[in-house]
């Protein structure tokens, strides 16, 4: 009976440090997950990209020309916005629209580059080093600086033709996109493919534009401040 009465209050000691080194363990699971929750919400990224632009003109089936962009983005934990600019760079790209000054007949045009504005939400239905994500959007494409062809009557004539041809050069557009990103540190190399909707009928382009491009992602931090307790 001494014996197991000397024991107890050992026994009652142990027990007490073994609740206090699992509360402990506890706290740092916790806060770890904490911090892995906050490492991927709202993080603000840069990106470069490089490809190809495929399209299709009113004189011509479908053409690739080399393209570069770049976008910034705001990403959550499984959500994002998206903000990009596109450029394709071409040689004389013929084209053509029924031109008013001359009794709509057809007249032709060439162009150089096709500049796209976008504005995507993207989603990340897996989180990990390996992210493929979804992208749903609108924006604006443009045809750079049109140049119309043929013979004038006047310079007035001349004047009209190329001012509708850069109203038919402009068109809104709803786009889908598909990536993957592989994700080491802060940075994230990607590829993906993106679909617009075809402009109207008159436009210098025809058909949809789709773009295959790759490139890299730097996280430039946080875009949400911690909450933090005591003082103002």
């Amino acid at each position: 009976m001494r014996i197991r009465s000397r024991a107890l209050p050992l026994v009652a000691l142990a027990a007490v440090a073994a609740v206090h080194s699992l509360e402990a363990q506890s706290a740092h699971s916790d806060r770890s997950s904490v911090a892995q929750v906050r490492d991927n919400r709202f993080k603000w990224f840069f990106g470069a990209e490089g490809g190809a632009m495929f399209f299709e003109t009113q004189s011509q089936t479908t053409s690739r020309i080399p393209a570069v962009g770049a976008h910034i983005a705001v990403v959550a934990r499984r959500a994002g916005l998206m903000l990009g600019v596109d450029e394709a760079f071409g040689s004389k790209q013929p084209s053509s629209f029924l031109d008013p000054s001359d009794n709509f007949n057809l007249r032709g045009v060439t162009f150089d580059r096709i500049r796209r504005y976008g504005f995507t939400l993207t989603g990340y239905p897996i989180r990990g080093a390996l992210e493929p994500y979804l992208g749903v959007g609108f924006g604006i494409t443009q045809v750079i600086n049109p140049t119309v062809t043929g013979v004038f009557a006047s310079a007035d004539q001349a004047a009209v033709s190329t001012a509708f041809a850069k109203e038919v050069s402009t068109a809104g557009f709803a786009s889908f996109m598909g990536g993957v990103q592989f994700r080491v540190g802060r940075i994230a190399a990607f590829g993906q493919y993106q679909i617009n909707s075809a402009p109207a009928q008159d436009n210098l382009l025809r058909g949809p534009l789709h773009t295959l491009l790759g490139g890299f992602r730097f996280s430039l931090g946080s875009a949400r401040e911690d909450v933090k307790g005591g003082g103002y």
